[in-house]
């Protein structure tokens, strides 16, 4: 087999056209502690395609770093970082481990699904100086696989002083069986590295092989080819990705206001805040959610800002009849229902959840008297508005109303000087009689 040579080394190593982890993105990442590196504890670089660690010797003082998910292929730069704590390179290319020796106050270092394979396996001995070392996550790397019934004893034994590997608390049994078998699971080892260095060169090759093929024309790669696992797979998915990205940057800088036309030279236009007529433009570039509301006196426009956006960076113009606010080229312009006093106005914003308020009073509020009123004078004129809508009132209920086989109590006994035939019967009771009937007054009433 071939050595690989030194460009495509390069090429698996990330060393082309990577990202550089400046002091720059240091400091724009460590907003929280006001880009100050001096006392910067605890900083998250993860998502951003790195390809190599640096500039992190600088920050004495940190505690925790998160590099999961970019392109890191070698564990370096790290060694002055005394108080270091908490190290996650989950995801990256990393084959071996490596220059963490000066990290004396490591206690927890994850490299879940990185490269390391059962020829580079042995370089987990470089942590056994780093005594506080406490929690180890290698799971999801190419050796625990090979060797799916050995790995774990092995890290135990090579490293006594953890007491949980891959989340699970290492027993003191299982630690002594291990060291037991730490002879044994050796000379497995040394097996098993020529294959898997074997195997890695020859995944290195396909893929060299592969590559030449495409930029050739011969093969053809479409959206449902799958292929193999490996740290060259991984590059250069991450930077077609990035070209793709970059490249819908540069046409969305070009197409948008401000940026020129894509496809000619013309100079680029100036956003417009009014129209012809001198009517301020609505606009919202950053689609920051916002609520305008008003009463007799002001004007309230609330406005969800960012969190952590610096105040320092947010600017608002208030104006009679609209407010303009402005943040790192996103702009707001929003007309107000109302003529407002600009030198009245205040602006406060929260530090909790980073929205801001503005009060803007109305030039011609509406006025409400307060005056304390005359009660008659109120009585009477309830009075008066009750009397010209009179309420149908419901008749005062009985005892026993509504339910089944109640009785009328009202014409149980007659009134003084009334007539038992007089008396007013329920409409259900009153008989339907016929035309031929004829009330004789001779006739006595039947009880």
């Amino acid at each position: 087999m071939p050595k690989p040579t030194e460009d495509i080394i390069d090429f698996i190593e990330g060393r082309r056209n990577g990202v550089r982890l400046t002091e720059e993105l240091v400091r724009r990442k460590s907003e929280h502690n006001e880009g100050m590196l001096s006392t910067l504890e605890e900083i998250a670089l993860h998502q951003l395609e790195i390809e190599k660690i640096e500039t992190l010797n600088n920050c004495r003082c940190l505690k925790i770093v998160y590099l999961q998910h970019n392109l890191i292929s070698k564990i370096e730069g790290l060694h002055k970082l005394k108080k270091l704590d908490y190290l996650n390179l989950a995801l990256n290319n990393i084959t071996r481990v490596e220059n963490l020796e000066g990290c004396e106050a490591l206690y927890k270092l994850d490299l879940t699904c990185n490269f390391i394979d059962c020829d580079t396996i042995h370089t987990i001995g470089s942590l056994k100086n780093n005594t506080m070392l406490n929690d180890l996550y290698l799971t999801g790397n190419p050796f625990t696989q090979h060797w799916e019934k050995g790995f774990r004893d092995y890290v135990i034994a090579t490293l006594p002083q953890i007491e949980k590997l891959d989340g699970v608390d290492v027993l003191r049994a299982e630690r002594i069986k291990a060291m037991q078998r730490l002879p044994e699971l050796e000379r497995e080892l040394a097996s098993l590295a020529p294959m898997c260095a074997q195997a890695r060169a020859e995944q290195r090759e396909r893929q060299r092989l592969r590559q030449l093929a495409i930029e050739s024309g011969e093969i053809v790669v479409d959206t449902d080819t799958v292929d193999e696992w490996c740290a060259e797979v991984r590059i250069r998915d991450a930077r077609e990705l990035r070209k793709i990205e970059e490249d819908k940057n540069e046409y969305r800088r070009k197409t948008q206001v401000g940026g020129g036309d894509l496809f000619s030279d013309q100079p680029a236009r100036e956003r417009r805040f009014f129209k012809e007529d001198g009517t301020p433009v609505q606009m919202n570039t950053a689609k920051w959610p916002f609520s305008i509301e008003e009463d007799g006196v002001a004007v309230y426009v609330d406005v969800a800002l960012p969190k952590f956006l610096d105040s320092n960076a947010i600017d608002a113009d208030v104006q009679p009849n609209y407010v303009r606010i402005s943040a790192k080229k996103n702009i707001l312009q929003l007309v107000l229902p109302a003529e407002v006093l600009i030198d009245a106005s205040t602006a406060n914003r929260s530090s909790t959840t980073g929205h801001l308020l503005l009060t803007c009073p109305k030039l011609c509020p509406v006025v409400v008297s307060k005056a304390p009123q005359d009660k008659k004078k109120m009585a009477a004129k309830k009075a008066l508005e009750s009397a010209k809508t009179p309420m149908l009132q419901a008749p005062p209920s009985l005892p026993g109303e509504g339910l089944k086989g109640a009785v009328d109590i009202r014409a149980i006994v007659p009134k003084p000087g009334e007539r038992p035939s007089e008396r007013q019967q329920p409409a259900e009771m009153t008989p339907v009689l016929g035309p031929d009937y004829d009330d004789e007054d001779d006739v006595p009433p039947l009880l």
